[in-house]
Formats: C-alpha cells, sequence, structure tokens
C-alpha cells in the first residue's frame, strides 16, 4: 500500500479525538434536561475525557511499542465504539461519564500508536508529509466537531455518540488492511509499577492545572505542592528500570525536549486565543465564528505543506518560522482584538493559522523521529501529552483573565501574553535539527538505549 493510505488510515482514527472533544460541548443543555441534572453537573463528561487523553497517551504509547502497535490502535477502535454506544445508551449522567473516560482511554491509544506506526512504516524524507494530513484531519475533525454536534443535538444527543461507530468501522477496516504489523518486543518485565506511578502522576497534574480556572481549595493545593517531589521519586525509580515505562533519559534527547516544550507554548497560545476571542468579541458571535473559521482553516490547508517542508529541510526552520508566524499574527489582537475591521480580522488570524500548520507538524516529526523506533509511540504519546497541558495553561490564563467583566486594557494584556507565548515557542524550537532526520540520533540510541 501507499504512504497515503497509510496517512489516511492513521488520520481516520485520529479524526476522531478532536471530534469527540468537540461534538457533545454544544449538547451539554440537551444532555442536562433529558438526564435531569444541571448544566454544570454535565461538565464532568467533558473534564474527564480532557483529564483522560492528556495523562494516559504516554502509557498507552509505551504498551503499543512493546506488544505491537497495530494490536493496540485496532483493539482501541473496537474499545471506542463499544464505548461510544454504551454512552449513547447511557440513563444517568454518571454511566455518561464513565463511558466518556472509556472513550478517552480508548482515543488515548489511538493517537500515539497511530503516529508510531507511521514513523515504523514510512521511510526518511516521506514522513512529515503524512504527518501534515495527519494534523490536518485532527484539525477538521476539531473544527466540524460543534456543527455535526449541533445538528445531531437538534435530533437527539444520543446521535452524537452513535456516529462514531460507523467511523470506528471504517477506521479498523482501513488500518486492517494498509497498516503493517511487528512481532511484539518483549525484553525485559513489563514496568506496571512506573506505568500505575506515572498514570496517577499526570493525572494528578492535569487535575490540578484543570482546578486552577476555579476556585481552589487545601485539597487541590496540596495535590500540586505534591506533584513535584512525586515526580522526582518517579524519575529515581525509573531510571533503575530496565524496560521502564518512561525512560527519565528520553528528555535527554535535545529535540524531542525542545519539540515538547515547543509544542506547549504553541498551544498555550492557540488554545487561549480560541477561548478568549468570543468573549473579546462578545456580541458579535458571527463576527467571532468568521474569524474562528479563518484561523483553524489555514491550520488545516497549509498543514500537509508544512509536513512537506519539514521533510525537505528539517523540522527546525518550519517549527521556528511557523511560531514567528502565529506570534505576529496575535499581535494585532493585543492592539484591539475589539476594534478590528472584520477583513483585518480574518487575516491576522489567518495567517496565524498558517504558522500553526508550519509548526505542528514539523514538532511531532522532530519527537517521533528523535528517538529509537521502538520508543516511537511512547515518544507521540509524551508529545501529545505537553500539547494537552500547554492547552489546559492556556485556558487557565483565559480563566483567570476574564473573572468578572474584562476592561479592554485587560483583555490587551491577555492577548498580548498569548502572542508572548508564540514568541516564546520559537526559542525551544531553535534546538530542532535543522536538516532531514534520517533515523534516530547516536545521541538518542545511547541515552534512551
Amino acid at each position: 500500500m501507499s504512504a497515503r493510505w497509510l496517512a489516511i488510515s492513521v488520520a481516520i482514527g485520529n479524526l476522531l479525538v478532536p471530534l469527540n472533544s468537540t461534538m457533545i460541548v454544544v449538547a451539554l443543555p440537551q444532555v442536562a434536561r433529558d438526564l435531569g441534572v444541571d448544566v454544570a453537573a454535565t461538565s464532568w463528561i467533558v473534564t474527564s475525557y480532557l483529564i483522560a487523553m492528556a495523562s494516559l497517551q504516554p502509557i498507552a504509547g509505551k504498551i503499543g511499542d512493546r506488544f505491537g502497535r497495530k494490536r493496540v490502535m485496532l483493539g482501541a477502535l473496537v474499545y471506542f465504539a463499544l464505548a461510544s454506544v454504551g454512552a449513547a445508551v447511557a440513563p444517568s449522567i454518571l454511566a455518561l461519564a464513565v463511558f466518556r473516560l472509556n472513550q478517552a482511554i480508548a482515543a488515548a491509544a489511538l493517537v500515539p500508536n497511530g503516529l508510531g506506526l507511521l514513523r515504523e512504516a514510512l521511510p526518511p524524507g516521506r514522513r512529515g508529509a503524512e504527518f501534515g494530513i495527519v494534523s490536518a484531519a485532527s484539525g477538521v475533525g476539531a473544527t466540524v466537531g460543534p456543527l455535526v454536534g449541533g445538528l445531531l443535538a437538534a435530533i437527539d444527543w444520543r446521535f452524537i455518540f452513535l456516529v462514531n461507530v460507523p467511523v470506528c468501522a471504517t477506521a479498523f477496516v482501513t488500518a486492517w488492511r494498509v497498516l503493517p504489523a511487528r512481532a511484539p518486543r518483549v525484553t525485559a518485565r513489563f514496568d506496571l509499577a512506573g506505568a500505575v506511578g506515572l498514570g496517577v502522576l499526570l493525572l494528578a497534574a492535569a487535575w490540578v492545572l484543570v482546578s486552577l480556572g476555579h476556585a481552589l481549595d487545601p485539597v487541590i493545593v496540596a495535590i500540586g505542592l505534591a506533584i513535584v517531589p512525586a515526580a522526582v521519586m518517579l524519575a529515581r525509580f525509573e531510571s533503575r528500570q530496565p524496560d521502564a515505562a518512561l525512560p527519565p533519559s528520553l528528555f535527554r534527547i535535545r529535540p524531542f525536549a525542545a519539540a515538547c516544550a515547543t509544542v506547549t507554548f504553541q498551544n498555550l497560545a492557540m488554545y487561549g486565543t480560541l477561548l478568549a476571542l468570543p468573549v473579546a468579541l462578545s456580541g458579535a458571535s458571527v463576527r467571532s465564528g468568521i474569524a474562528l473559521a479563518a484561523f483553524s482553516g489555514g491550520s488545516i490547508v497549509f498543514a500537509p505543506i508544512g509536513g512537506r517542508a519539514a521533510d525537505r529541510y528539517g523540522p527546525r526552520w518550519p517549527t521556528l518560522g511557523g511560531a514567528l508566524v502565529l506570534a505576529i499574527g496575535l499581535i494585532p489582537l493585543a492592539v484591539s482584538a475589539a476594534a478590528l475591521p472584520l477583513e483585518l480580522l480574518v487575516a491576522t488570524l489567518g495567517l496565524a493559522g498558517v504558522g500553526l500548520a508550519f509548526t505542528f507538524p514539523a514538532m511531532r516529526l522532530a519527537a517521533v523521529e528523535a528517538v529509537e523506533e521502538r520508543h516511537a509511540a511512547l515518544a507521540s504519546g509524551v508529545f501529545s501529552t505537553s500539547r494537552y497541558f500547554g492547552g489546559m495553561l492556556g485556558s487557565i490564563a483565559v480563566a483567570i483573565a476574564l473573572a468578572g467583566a474584562p476592561t479592554a486594557s485587560e483583555l490587551r494584556v491577555l492577548f498580548g501574553v498569548l502572542a508572548g507565548a508564540a514568541f516564546a515557542a520559537a526559542i525551544p524550537s531553535l534546538a530542532l535539527p535543522g536538516e532531514g532526520m534520517s533515523s534516530a540520533t547516536p545521541v538518542a540510541e545511547e541515552a534512551v538505549g
């Protein structure tokens, strides 16, 4: 099969993840009405999905690296379909939250193992273009999710979950036919204690970040203070394991660490903008929708081009240039988002979207190619977790800045911070390779091996 079909098979699976993050949001009032709860209680079906996705991808990637990525991905598609059916027939908000959590567990296995399979199957110099297709599919899922969710909710919100079943079936058949299978790589005993410890630590970190956007309480503060020493203890434990769930030496690989740092800053800027712009343009929902469509459209259309640029020039220059373009595109919002003419607003956010299109495939390519092939899905999972954490930081910044009724000057400061985060993403990108990466570097093999 061609490289394009390999990418399409992974892209269909990746489409499910953002689609299910955004479809349900517009249907929360209907869910609350039918299940007899207030709308605030339905936030759990959104929050549980976000936290699980942010924390479980490294573990799912590690399992795929060890026991076979195709096997894990196919199992995850079946799991996602079953969880979706359960959510569609859930009789209570608690049951719905549980099935949503199971959806997230399945989704957490789809993303890193799909990208690990591309790293495994595609030759050097071809991966960036296909990573760009996967990134574009993820962008499409996030963009059309609210529209699809709104249309289905107008009939019955339960169709929002049932629509996943044919998508999962299509992804399963395609992946079964075109994705390569690799024999499980069983060396040392599986690091179960490390995997559990990593999952608990990331869950705690995600919980604290989500909670920071709301009122603090002593329990959240205590958990937050305990995360750093717990991380140090886990790193020491993992450094002694022959096949660690997350080898601490992974972060001594400069391109990998740089890619994770870059995507954290980038997503802080991106998600902060997505959340803050509708508030800045309050009372102008059509104007806001057009502007955000330009933002998303630029990133979707140009993502394959950004991937090809990474293949040709290496990840550093597309990422650096894209981060700077993103920052430049956000600067006019820091001047006065609400007062910008619609044409200028669309142009500046479209430009910012183009910046995203050049950074994300290149960063993801750098993260996955910086490590040995046997750690590809794990590296993709850690990279995706960094991305989610950046988004959480962006939502925290917006929640703090927009508490109460923000003034025009407070909005300008917020957008200035978001533009600064985009500029900050350019700094670690300088540590990415300036040429194509044909395989894991000797440094990576030495550090992780």
